[in-house]
């Protein structure tokens, strides 16, 4: 099974924070980085593929833009946008063919 192929269990991490989120204005952090993580692992063996699941795309777009847009309407967002910035800096890194680990705080990347 490819990491391309879908996902049921991303579907379902999705219903559990982005829906969750977006239907009963409940924000659970736990779930959006439940949601991240797997994401992650999956961006590990997405490095050498040139297509990626559009899925994948959407997934990581909704996270990103359900945390910002709901900010306004629910406080404790407001203190938790930096999850949003987590989401886009995976896109970026699945675009760029990386993983999660391959950016360290603190540390220069070699090119």
């Amino acid at each position: 099974m490819s990491e391309n192929d879908y996902d049921l269990e991303l579907e379902e991490l999705q219903r559990r924070s982005v829906g969750r989120l977006l239907s009963s204005e409940s924000f659970d952090a736990a779930a959006f980085e439940e949601l991240r993580m797997h994401i992650c692992r999956k961006a590990e063996s997405l490095r050498t593929e040139h297509v990626i699941s559009k899925q994948i795309l959407k997934c990581l777009r909704e996270a990103s833009s359900s945390i910002r847009n709901q900010a306004e309407h629910i406080p404790v967002l407001r203190e938790g946008l930096s999850m949003a910035s987590n989401f886009e800096l995976l896109l970026d890194l699945i675009i760029a063919g990386e993983g999660c680990g391959d950016r360290q705080p603190g540390v220069p990347r070699t090119l």
